[in-house]
């Protein structure tokens, strides 16, 4: 790492770098995203070794091999199709590495570090909270874990002319499931989408990132209560009767509405849903509208553009 580049990076987080941004791929043909915020990790560290030898008072110390840590960042739902693809194949079964870069910008553009990654695999999307009276600003959170990082001084200036950032609400969202009124669900609590993955380590010293299997939260719904009935039938065929074999599992969707709510952005397809609780939603005052909480656990969740899967 060249001291110019420590320096700079140091600074990293300091007003003096107005932007970051997302680079996937390299040369002419990468692919740049603006990030909202900032973002965390992306540090090359190593693990400090003690050795304790006879005669001492004290263990000696080395460094072992670098590590590099995960990249968390957010991500709005405008980003390019190469970024969303990356994500939505994260869910699926065969996940796919990118290299790429994290850039830190100044007001003006102008790149002032790079940390280039390799091999770069997607560990967890997080889903915000989806609330129907919420006003704030919607994003992804996406953590990745590269095989390497290099972070040096940057270059040049950042074109940005084809990046166009379109807001999207936490509350802009519309839930669906086969057989239930969903109309009135007003929130939706934020998960996570997680892939578990391996290290393998060559003789070399080489580090590789193998995929494992993807694991689907639970899905903690609120709606009011006047709407529940199909919900409470549901559990209590599913749950108290034992109708919950494959057959009586259901599909829906959850999707990414436009300002105006007519358009939707994108989706999140749910399979195999089952409802494993329902109850009354513990009150705030006598003048709240009676709601209930349902928690639904599903064996796969595919994120899809508008209009759903392929």
């Amino acid at each position: 790492m060249h001291d110019s580049a420590l320096t700079l990076a140091g600074k990293r987080g300091l007003a003096a770098q107005g932007h970051f941004a997302l680079r996937l791929g390299t040369g002419s043909a990468a692919d740049v995203t603006l990030l909202p915020t900032g973002f965390d990790g992306g540090t090359v560290f190593a693990d400090v070794i003690s050795v304790l030898s006879g005669g001492l008072q004290f263990a000696s110390k080395h460094l072992g091999p670098p590590k590099y840590e995960a990249f968390v960042m957010p991500l709005g739902l405008s980003m390019s199709q190469e970024l969303f693809e990356w994500i939505a194949g994260s869910w699926g079964a065969q996940p796919e590495k990118q290299d790429g870069a994290v850039l830190a910008l100044d007001y003006n553009l102008g790149i002032q570090t790079e940390s280039d990654f390799s091999g770069a695999l997607i560990t967890e999307t997080t889903i915000p909270p989806l609330d129907a009276s919420s006003k704030e600003a919607g994003y992804l959170t996406v953590r990745f874990q590269p095989e390497s990082i290099d972070l040096h001084a940057g270059a040049g200036k950042l074109s940005l002319a084809a990046s166009k950032q379109k807001l999207w609400r936490t509350s802009n969202f519309r839930l669906e499931i086969d057989g239930l009124d969903a109309s009135k669900v007003s929130r939706i609590e934020s998960f996570t989408v997680k892939r578990e993955f391996t290290v393998e380590t060559s003789g070399s010293g080489g580090v590789a990132l193998v995929a494992g299997r993807a694991e689907f939260p639970n899905l903690t719904i609120t709606l009011s209560q006047a709407s529940s009935n199909t919900w409470f039938d549901w559990h209590e065929s599913f749950v108290v009767q034992g109708n919950n074999t494959d057959g009586f599992e259901r599909n829906g969707a959850i999707s990414f509405l436009s300002t105006d709510m007519k358009k939707e952005l994108s989706r999140i397809d749910l399979h195999h849903l089952g409802i494993v609780r329902v109850a009354p939603s513990k009150g705030k005052g006598s003048s709240q509208i009676a709601r209930v909480t349902a928690e639904l656990y599903c064996e796969e969740m595919v994120l899809a553009p508008a209009g759903g899967s392929p």
